[in-house]
């Protein structure tokens, strides 16, 4: 079977350090927020320009304290994709604040076009998701944002390290939420995130709302938070990855090139990407006319895929009601699939990638 992320062979590549970092932890006497954490902050810091970055449990986690870091309530809207993780939803309704659907364009981004058009008086904030490695139009969004006087968080999960414009992604909006997981850029096993800002007001409150509202054991009780402080083992994790990440980048953007010109040889459609991102290869999705029954034909041949995402939020029975119609994110539920791309695939495997998602192509 050809997989979707081969863990085990990447395990390979990170394995000698992340063994030497648990050895290292269980001398420290240290398994939260403790060297670890403070090196693959450190390192993100760098990477992203940001002043301020702090490891959170997930990046869930990373939405949610930051919208309640600039201040959103119970009530208060906050715009979000339509069509995205479902994290994207989840980490807006469970502070309570009301999620108001934009339509996404045909990159799988909000809809910038329409974004105008979402804002009410109680809108505070927008929750711009870059998928599938893209960066959503920034200007437009922040244009938007700066005329409303709303806050403006990246939820850059899936486009860290992409480019807009020229401009690294993790650099734009008040502040960038990311994650960590077996299919990011930066992997781990299991899922971690992050919160980048340049606010030290919303550092601070972030960093209280990690600990259970609490900063330190001996601190003022400040607030309810969560129970996100993070973890040595996952923060090593990221430190060992870091050492490989342009070996790693280079190798899919390599796989990217064969599986273009030949799906472009062979008349397969891929999802388009804008000519104001720089995508960071973190999904190669084909579209298809019914991605169920090719996930099911692929796979009968030997090949995982994956099929993102399944949910119209605005349809959703517990989601706010709305008249709206949503065909795009209809068609990226029907559409959109996801195939293997990552850094540990063989040559052979990508041409067989290749052989069967254009035998199977049912267009």
């Amino acid at each position: 079977m050809i997989t979707c992320h081969n863990l085990s062979r990447r395990f390979k590549d990170v394995k000698d350090d992340y063994f030497e970092s648990l050895k290292n932890i269980s001398e420290n006497e240290k398994v939260t927020n403790g060297y670890y954490v403070q090196q693959a902050e450190k390192q993100l810091t760098d990477i992203s320009g940001r002043q301020y970055v702090l490891l959170v449990r997930s990046g869930s986690h990373a939405i949610s304290l930051s919208l309640l870091a600039y201040g959103i309530k119970p009530g208060d809207e906050v715009i979000i994709p339509n069509y995205s993780c479902p994290a994207t939803l989840s980490s807006v309704c469970v502070i309570n604040a009301v999620p108001r659907f934009c339509e996404v364009n045909k990159y799988g981004s909000l809809d910038t076009e329409l974004l105008e058009a979402c804002v009410t008086n109680r809108t505070r904030a927008i929750l711009a998701t870059g998928l599938y490695g893209d960066v959503h139009n920034h200007s437009e969004v922040k244009s938007i944002c700066d005329k409303h006087g709303l806050t403006y968080i990246n939820d850059a999960a899936q486009s860290q390290f992409a480019l807009y414009n020229g401009v690294n992604s993790l650099s734009l909006g008040d502040t960038v939420t990311i994650s960590f997981a077996e299919n990011k850029p930066i992997p781990t096993l299991g899922t971690f995130g992050a919160v980048l800002t340049d606010d030290e007001q919303v550092y601070n409150q972030v960093r209280v709302l990690r600990k259970n509202g609490k900063p330190s054991r001996y601190s003022t009780y400040e607030c309810a938070g969560y129970s996100s402080h993070p973890e040595e083992d996952k923060a090593a994790q990221i430190v060992a990855a870091m050492k490989h990440f342009n070996k790693w980048q280079k190798r899919r953007a390599d796989i990217v090139k064969v599986y273009d010109e030949q799906f472009s040889k062979h008349g397969v459609n891929i999802r388009p990407r804008p000519e104001y991102s720089e995508w960071n290869t973190h999904k190669y999705a084909i579209m298809v006319d019914d991605k169920f029954k090719m996930y099911k034909k692929l796979l009968a041949d030997g090949v995982e895929s994956e099929q993102h995402y399944v949910d119209n939020f605005a349809k959703l029975p517990w989601t706010p009601d709305t008249n709206k119609e949503f065909p795009r994110t209809d068609n990226f539920i029907k559409q959109s699939l996801s195939i293997p791309l990552n850094a540990h695939m063989t040559d052979s495997e990508v041409d067989e990638v290749v052989e069967k998602v254009c035998t199977n192509d049912i267009h």
